[in-house]
């Protein structure tokens, strides 16, 4: 008789353990929220969640990654994506992994008839279709014996070879075909000195605005005039260093170039002062 009462006693116990919430019911493409119905506050204090689907459509792909926001959470949310009934199971467990409770929340989900039409009512709404009038509409046969014949033996057309009123302009292999004008002859070179420049402008201020921002890389920099008598202009040669060979200027030329990549550098005679 004890042993009767003992396992009587025993199997209330799991039934009051595992629970049948009532039916929630939900809708095709809208949040289902679920949440367990939890008796004494002993079965969640201390203790972690965790969701599943215990039993869903053949259709349905819903699994543990579908719970919103996530699967360990007390109360969840999911979006079902086909009709049919739904079986979820909540379980609380303790620190070391011991089932302290569970239930099952069965979910009963269908379309929304009010906003979903069928398929066939969405048939009949349709505006019918305009179909091309193949009356209206001929064949490219047709339209290729309407065209006009092509006359094979008629010489191809002439295009013109320049422009009206660009007869007299000089053409770029004219330019190409002079001869550039030497400059600098009366600018006085001293032999055996050389040096580099870093550029050139035709505008004083701009060159020393240049000349400033070389001397941030610690550059022993000057400016020197320059007047092309054969064009008559002026111009402002910022340049560097004052050098006894030509090979000595070409070893810092090259320590420039792999600085400044992008200059255009270039060694130079050191020329008299104008």
């Amino acid at each position: 008789m004890k042993k009767l009462s003992l396992t009587l006693a025993i199997l209330l116990m799991l039934l009051g353990n595992c629970t049948k919430k009532p039916v929630v019911t939900g809708t095709v493409g809208y949040p289902v929220n679920v949440v367990p119905e939890i008796k004494k506050s002993e079965d969640t204090t201390g203790c972690t969640f965790k969701w599943g689907f215990v039993a869903r459509p053949a259709e349905s792909i819903m699994d543990v990654l579908s719970f919103i926001p996530d699967s360990r959470s007390f109360s969840v949310s999911f979006i079902p994506d086909v009709p049919g009934d739904y079986e979820l199971q909540f379980l609380s467990q303790d620190s070391n992994g011991k089932e302290i409770f569970k239930q099952i929340i069965k979910c009963s989900i269908s379309y929304d008839t009010a906003q979903s039409p069928s398929a066939d009512t969405v048939v009949d709404q349709m505006p019918p279709r305009d179909l091309p009038d193949t009356a209206q509409s001929p064949s490219t046969d047709t339209v290729a014996s309407q065209m006009p014949p092509r006359d094979l033996s008629a010489p191809p057309p002439q295009y013109a070879q320049s422009y009206p009123g660009r007869e007299n302009e000089t053409t770029y292999s004219a330019m190409t075909q002079s001869q550039p004008i030497k400059t600098g002859k009366n600018i006085q070179k001293i032999p055996g000195k050389y040096t580099i420049q870093l550029g050139a402008y035709k505008n004083y201020d701009k060159a020393e605005a240049e000349l400033r921002k070389l001397r941030a890389y610690n550059l022993d920099t000057y400016i020197q005039k320059a007047y092309f008598k054969e064009t008559n202009e002026t111009c402002y040669r910022i340049r560097t260093g004052t050098f006894d060979s030509y090979a000595e200027a070409k070893k810092v030329l090259n320590q420039l170039k792999a600085r400044f990549p992008k200059e255009n550098l270039w060694i130079d005679f050191v020329c008299e002062d104008q």
